[in-house]
């Protein structure tokens, strides 16, 4: 029917010194002046090889499709005849304990934001999908390394509430939508919405959904994601055309489909399998073989067509039984390694988000709710240990949590069932019911669901004097709250360290109590003031670009924020021949301003080049050196914080070829001697000020901001030596980092 997919490509089928006049003594980075942006720093070669190599990614999402529907499992002997899908199968991965949610609105609000609804708002339908929520494709659009994918959706929404705007899929960041909003009343006469503009169609629908994504991949240049939800094969119950099923002596009569519900559902689903194979037939041969296919189905098969043979009535769609919740899921195409498997590890659909991300190119493996399983692809490594899933109708408002063989559902009233779902998929045999021993089975269940439902005070994630392994530059993947419990050495004080880190539209939020994840105070001398808690909210873009021309660091703008609630402050207001050379010198233009991480020029900083301010803010001057590998482990760095112009900064090791090594700067000390004006120090160029250094372009791998490109992403990069973190921005700083 088609050439066998070998490329990676997804088709997805599913039903942070204040300023400077209030620091005490520190000396700041000469001045640079901004310069024009000709892109002489960027690395296009690699940004161009980044998007010829990128996967397109074709997910595609059957709507009231169960186990007991998919040929592709061996659960009943009443299955529909998909030629395709079974190829997909055969040549990928069918995935055997996959949880969605029990209807279609929820598991489409899963996928699209990576998060369980209880964190969506999005726990029953008809409910409407917050526009401020960061859904899959803009997070694909925020990331520096995905940014240069398009991406549409395609087919039935159901995410609008019950008056849903034409606008609505537009509205929440999809930049491209073509489909019904909501659920049809008749396969054959429907309404299609383009970009919030509506009109009758009288073709197939199934059909017509496949016409519009062909047409518009087909109009692509660059790498694509493509969303092409059906409503196949949900009611009406309906006689699709006669090429696309093989089903014989169906007749189209009310009477024969309510006579024969399943056989017309089953037909549905063969006019879909023929659809997508049409769709799969229509690539070219490179971008077949340039593009991975996933398959799900976005909740089980409902009761008047369900095989009773698998599943009762009432474990069926709507339900949180596995006749409910365990879908369908096929992964075919590029970078799928392993053929005809059935893998057995726990998939939520949550997981979906990371996991596009993932093939698409983005560093997160990690974010909201969502894990990726992208590693399954090639290896039989599990990811997740529990699963989760939720519902509130008029019939069924509770949870889920599964954990190895075991899974408890709690309903709203407190009552609970207790399943071996691995010996008992049909859930006939209530444990909680029986002499069986569960105690320790279900408060362990119950510690899942608490967590995952926030429901527990120990949900912060606890980051003391970790070492940090994430490199997405896209600060949407560290969405989390933080804890840390850490000491002031020399006053012998603990604190507690206190981040969260959100999102709001295309701006991750920074809220910090300024107190870092590991010891500090530890010099020789104690800090001049005392640390002490703080308020802070710092704004990061999501979508960094470089500005015309760059932006020198000075004492009126903070630095960078990273990871552990610290900002940076490189900058000192501290300059020869103003007052004590400690404190007063806020006017920019002012020269030989003292750079405080020279041991020369005599500022007091800990072991990790910082201190606090007089209002007592913990910050750093210089490299920090805490939360990421220092010597050369094998390993690339991972993104330590943001500048405050939206872009990652990365620790000091990268990948060269293959050689794994420190980025070294393009700074170094101007040889000879100072001017001995009276306005001047005198003596050598020996870095006690900052303006003893000059930029040589092309001496190191960095440019004059202390940044490059790799693999597509611009990033600033931790240095040894000046000017140790950043020395001017590439970007536009956030207004929120102004002091």
């Amino acid at each position: 029917m088609y050439r066998v997919l070998s490329v990676l490509s997804v088709l997805l089928i599913v039903g942070c010194g204040g300023s400077g006049s209030s620091d005490e003594p520190e000396v700041s980075t000469p001045v640079v002046e901004p310069t024009p942006d000709d892109g002489s720093n960027n690395d296009d070669t690699n940004n161009d090889t980044v998007i010829s190599d990128s996967t397109n990614i074709l997910f595609i999402l059957s709507d009231d499709q169960g186990l007991d529907a998919s040929a592709q499992y061996s659960y009943s002997n009443d299955l529909p005849n998909t030629a395709t899908l079974n190829a997909l199968a055969e040549q990928g991965i069918t995935y055997t304990n996959t949880w969605a949610t029990p209807a279609c609105t929820t598991t489409r609000a899963s996928i699209l934001t990576g998060k369980h609804g209880v964190n969506s708002g999005v726990t029953y339908v008809p409910a409407t999908l917050d526009t401020t929520l960061q859904i899959l494709p803009e997070y694909l659009k925020a990331d520096p390394a995905t940014s240069h994918y398009q991406s549409a959706v395609f087919g039935k929404w159901h995410l609008g509430g019950a008056q849903s705007s034409a606008s609505h899929p537009n509205d929440t960041g999809v930049e491209h939508y073509a489909g019904n909003l909501g659920n049809l009343d008749d396969y054959y006469n429907w309404e299609l919405t383009v970009n919030g503009q509506t009109s009758m169609v009288n073709e197939y629908h199934t059909t017509k959904m496949t016409d519009l994504a062909i047409d518009w991949i087909g109009e692509q240049s660059s790498p694509w994601f493509v969303w092409l939800a059906y409503s196949a094969p949900h009611s009406p119950f309906h006689l699709p055309p006669e090429s696309l099923h093989t089903r014989n002596g169906l007749t189209g009569s009310e009477t024969d489909i309510n006579a024969n519900k399943r056989d017309y559902y089953l037909a549905a689903i063969e006019a879909m399998d023929s659809e997508i194979g049409r769709l799969i037939a229509s690539l070219p041969a490179d971008v077949q073989d340039n593009t991975v296919i996933i398959f799900m189905g976005d909740n089980g098969s409902p009761k008047g067509v369900i095989d009773t043979s698998v599943f009762e009535k009432s474990h069926a769609k709507g339900s949180l039984y596995e006749g409910g919740i365990r879908v369908p899921l096929l992964i075919s195409g590029k970078g799928v390694e392993r053929n005809n498997v059935l893998e057995s590890a726990l998939v939520n659909s949550v997981d979906l988000f990371a996991t596009i991300a993932e093939l698409a190119g983005s560093d997160t493996s990690s974010v909201y709710d969502s894990h990726s399983f992208a590693n399954t692809l090639t290896t039989n490594e599990p990811i997740r240990s529990s699963n989760y899933s939720e519902f509130e109708s008029d019939t069924t408002t509770g949870w889920s949590v599964r954990e190895g063989d075991y899974k408890l559902i709690e309903y709203s009233n407190g009552e609970q069932q207790l399943f071996n779902v691995e010996d008992d998929l049909a859930e006939t045999n209530d444990l909680l019911l029986t002499s069986f021993d569960s105690h320790d089975i279900v408060h362990s269940l119950e510690e899942i669901a608490q967590v995952v439902r926030n429901e527990t005070t120990n949900s912060a994630l606890d980051i003391t004097n970790q070492i940090f392994e994430n490199r997405s530059a896209n600060c949407s993947a560290y969405v989390e709250r933080y804890s840390s419990n850490v000491l002031d050495v020399n006053n012998s004080t603990v604190f507690a360290g206190n981040l969260v880190i959100s999102t709001s539209a295309d701006k991750c939020i920074f809220n910090t109590n300024a107190i870092p994840n590991h010891d500090f105070n530890d010099g020789n001398n104690s800090f001049p003031n005392n640390v002490s808690t703080q308020n802070d909210t710092f704004e990061i873009t999501t979508t960094p670009s470089f500005a015309n021309t760059t932006t020198a660091i000075s004492l009126q703008v903070d630095n960078a924020i990273l990871l552990n609630g610290v900002k940076v402050d490189l900058l000192a207001a501290g300059c020869f021949g103003v007052g004590n050379g400690k404190v007063g010198c806020n006017d920019m233009s002012q020269a030989w301003r003292y750079d405080p991480m020279s041991p020369l020029s005599g500022f007091s900083v800990d072991s990790h080049n910082a201190h606090a301010q007089p209002d007592g803010t913990y910050h750093y001057h210089g490299t920090p050196n805490a939360f990421y590998h220092t010597e050369n482990n094998g390993s690339v760095s991972p993104v330590v914080g943001f500048a405050a112009d939206g872009f990652p900064i990365y620790g000091p090791y990268f990948d060269d070829n293959g050689n794994i090594r420190k980025a070294l700067p393009s700074y170094q000390l101007i040889s000879g001697n100072r001017p001995t004006d009276s306005g001047s120090p005198g003596g050598s160029y020996d870095g006690t000020y900052r303006d003893d250094n000059e930029y040589v372009q092309g001496l190191g791998d960095l440019d004059e901001c202390n940044g490059m490109t790799v693999d597509g992403v611009y990033g600033y990069y931790i240095t040894d030596g000046f000017p140790y973190v950043l020395n001017c921005f590439k970007g536009t700083p956030d207004a929120t980092f102004h002091k």
